[in-house]
């Protein structure tokens, strides 16, 4: 790799761990409109007047002959971490509301499980009419999950799950089994013959574990499995371990890593080490699409479509309001690959 492409690789990478870091450290403070985000500390007078709101709306969409069930509605929505995946989740379920007269509070939860649950008594102390629920850590949301059920207030769960679905309305995500097959099958593919890799996985996140599952039960036994490691699906702890790892395996062939945020930071380790070990990711990230344009060691990514997850999630809520039946209580959007065959189909979109 010639040094021009290489800091310019560098620079991207540290553009992206900025942004990731700091979406991750600042909370969401103002009411939902589609690209917006909502506080949970809602005083009194704004409670007061989302119900205004939704009175209003409500009497208008039943002089038009709409549902009352789903128009003048506030929803609530959070998730673990502010990044583009989830505000583009968040602004697909706010367009989907807003079509029909409603709002959406948009809170991120800063990956702090405590303030999650904070945020949701908000959400109940305000009146929404259904959450639509990222956990931060899938088994510390419990206490809220009671609460929201007390409340009789739905629970859409999406992307991933939380340890007790009985708590929940329905769960909607990518088929992250999926995912992980597709990422075995890219890396077996490509190294035919074999070799030592190292995952970057996320024990707390159940989507993520789904990957490593799918990923494990599919890889051949060609491949040793040199290093696994928790790096949190960050950027930062993906490039922080990558580089440890580089140094106890240098003759490592590549990376499997159970999202693109990790992986970029072991692209950004292995091009800076000047390591050739490729490396494979889930979500289709836009930064993973620039990287995968390169046609060099970010091999491809098992794509996400966040905005079919929005449209899911809000479809799901909808006919829990209206009192229908789901189809079925785990909706699956398809995981599908991104890779130097079809990378041009996808470059100049933000997320697919």
């Amino acid at each position: 790799m010639n040094i021009l492409k290489k800091a310019g690789t560098i620079a991207m990478i540290t553009a992206l761990s900025f942004s990731v870091l700091a979406g991750c450290g600042q909370a969401a403070n103002t009411e939902q409109t589609p690209a917006q985000t909502g506080t949970a500390n809602t005083s009194a007078s704004t409670a007061d007047g989302a119900e205004n709101a939704q009175s209003e709306s409500a009497g208008k969409e039943q002089a038009e002959g709409g549902s009352a069930a789903v128009s003048g509605n506030v929803y609530g929505i959070t998730y673990w971490c502010e990044s583009d995946f989830f505000k583009t989740v968040a602004d697909s379920i706010t367009k989907e509301a807003a079509a029909a007269g409603s709002k959406t509070v948009v809170v991120d939860a800063q990956q702090d499980a405590t303030k999650q649950i904070q945020i949701i008594e908000d959400f109940i102390a305000q009146g929404v009419k259904a959450v639509f629920l990222n956990p931060v850590d899938k088994d510390a949301i419990e206490p809220a999950l009671q609460k929201l059920d007390a409340a009789g207030i739905p629970v859409i769960n999406f992307d991933s799950s939380v340890s007790n679905l009985d708590l929940v309305d329905a769960y909607v995500a990518t088929d992250n089994y999926l995912a992980g097959q597709l990422c075995a099958q890219a890396m077996m593919s490509d190294l035919p013959d074999g070799g030592k890799i190292a995952i970057l996985n996320y024990p707390a996140n159940n989507a993520c574990n789904d990957r490593e599952k799918g990923f494990m039960d599919t890889i051949s036994d060609k491949f040793e499995v040199a290093a696994t490691f928790d790096a949190e699906g960050t950027v930062e702890k993906g490039q922080n371990i990558t580089s440890d790892i580089i140094q106890a395996h240098p003759d490592i062939a590549a990376v499997f890593s159970i999202n693109d945020q990790a992986g970029m930071g072991a692209f950004a380790a292995m091009t800076t080490a000047g390591k050739e070990a490729y490396i494979y990711g889930v979500d289709g990230a836009p930064e993973a699409k620039q990287a995968i344009s390169k046609k060099g060691i970010y091999r491809m990514t098992a794509a996400q479509s966040p905005i079919s997850i929005g449209k899911e999630c809000y479809q799901a809520a909808v006919a829990i309001l209206e009192g229908k039946e789901l189809e079925s209580f785990q909706i699956d959007v398809p995981a599908f690959s991104i890779d130097f065959s079809n990378i041009e189909e996808y470059l100049n979109a933000d997320w697919q």
